[in-house]
């Protein structure tokens, strides 16, 4: 959805569990190493788009290893919890911002 501003993450590929898929997106998608044992998850988003229904883990991650860095050309801003909704954000997305704002 470009654009928006969204979570990392992306599609569960064959044979992947959801914290693989989480482990392996944020390699890609900001350049740092997760262990399983540093998510957490949170909650999940379920939201129906034409094309197709979206259910969407959140994990919250509070070890890496490495420098967040954007390695897909996306902007990346570290912002206080209270700012997350100054965001424009796909609708999926947005119900997950009062539980992240709970728990920061």
């Amino acid at each position: 959805m470009a654009g928006l501003w969204e979570f990392p993450g992306g599609k569960v590929e064959q044979g992947e569990r959801p914290e693989d898929t989480v482990i392996r997106e944020l390699r890609e998608e900001l350049g740092i190493d997760v262990t399983e044992a540093c998510l957490a998850p949170l909650t999940f988003a379920s939201h129906s788009y034409e094309q197709f229904h979206l259910l969407m883990p959140l994990f919250v991650c509070r070890r890496w290893s490495g420098r967040v860095v954007p390695l897909e050309e996306q902007a990346l801003a570290w912002v206080k919890p209270m700012r997350l909704r100054d965001f424009d954000m796909p609708p999926a997305d947005i119900p997950l911002v009062a539980q992240l704002r709970d728990l920061l």
